[in-house]
Formats: structure tokens, C-alpha cells, sequence
């Protein structure tokens, strides 16, 4: 399981620092041809849009498998450990639900209606842009079952950084 997630890791960091890289060129190139070739070029701005709607799905995914996703610790701080887990297992669960009702079987819906609408500029059908949602779902539920798993289990899918292992006692002398 441990393996899983560091490959899947791996492939989504190279995934989406690709996507990244690439957009950063098609955007100097569109200034270049905007500003000095005075030829601006529609489908370079319908590529990044397209672009970055893959890089947001696919990453959000990402921040689900790392666990880094936006979180109000409000509640969680003032349980007990025990009460902490059983409270990492629901929002696990719903991560889930979430992923497989919302994202996957609504987002292979969107996707499958707007496969016969075609894009102005780039001439693609509309549902590969959208199949981005069920894509970054089926990598979301993925991740949420490996949690869900490593929580039940109380094992760690990631090894512990120094952050993580760091005590109490180092974090006050380190402010000192």
C-alpha cells in the first residue's frame, strides 16, 4: 500500500508539474506572439484554460492523497486521540462518497453529454475537458481508501518527516 501511494504520488507530481511547465511556455509563446509578432493566437488561450482546469482536478487529488487539503482543525484540536481517529474516518468516508457519487458518476455524466459539443478554438470535444473530474474522482477515492485503510489500520502510508517526528519540547527550545 505504502508503494501504491508513492508511485501514485510520483506520477501525479510529473503529471502535473509537466502540465505546469507546458502552460508556462504556451503562455510566453502567446505573449511573444501577442506583444512582438502582433499575431495573437485563440487556441493557445483555450490550451492553457483546458490546461489548468486538468492541472486544478488533478492536483486537488494530489492534496487528498497528501492529506494537505483545507481543514478546520477547530473541532478535531479539542477531541481526544480516539475521538480524533473516529473523526478522520468519517471525513475519510465522505472524501469517498464525495469522490464516487459527485465526482465520478456525476463528472462521467457531464463528461458523456458534452462529448458531442466541440471546443471553438482547439476543435476537441468538451467532455475531455470535463473528463478531468471523474479522472482526479477515481484518483480521490483511491487516495481516501488508503487513508481510510491506514487509519482503521494505524499505520502510516508516508514515511515520517523530521516535522512529524520533531517533539514537543524541541519545538519550545527552538523558539527560545
Amino acid at each position: 500500500m505504502v508503494n501504491l501511494k508513492k508511485y501514485l504520488d510520483k506520477a501525479l507530481e510529473l503529471v502535473c508539474g509537466s502540465i505546469l511547465v507546458i502552460m508556462v511556455l504556451v503562455v510566453i509563446w502567446q505573449v511573444i506572439a501577442r506583444t512582438i509578432l502582433n499575431n495573437p493566437s485563440t487556441l493557445t488561450e483555450e490550451f492553457v484554460r483546458f490546461s489548468l482546469v486538468w492541472l486544478a482536478m488533478l492536483a486537488s487529488a494530489y492534496v487528498v492523497g497528501k492529506k494537505s487539503h483545507l481543514a478546520v482543525t477547530l473541532l478535531s484540536d479539542n477531541l481526544n486521540e480516539k475521538n480524533q481517529r473516529i473523526l478522520e474516518m468519517i471525513i475519510q468516508v465522505l472524501f469517498v462518497l464525495f469522490a464516487a457519487i459527485i465526482m465520478i458518476y456525476g463528472g462521467s455524466k457531464a463528461a458523456s453529454l458534452t462529448m458531442s459539443q466541440i471546443s471553438p478554438s482547439l476543435g476537441i470535444p468538451m467532455g475531455f475537458i470535463y473528463l478531468s473530474v471523474p479522472v482526479s474522482g477515481v484518483l480521490m477515492l483511491v487516495y481516501s481508501l488508503m487513508n481510510l485503510f491506514s487509519i482503521i489500520t494505524n499505520r502510516p502510508l508516508e514515511e515520517p518527516t523530521r516535522e512529524i517526528i520533531e517533539t514537543e519540547e524541541e519545538i519550545l527550545n527552538r523558539g527560545r
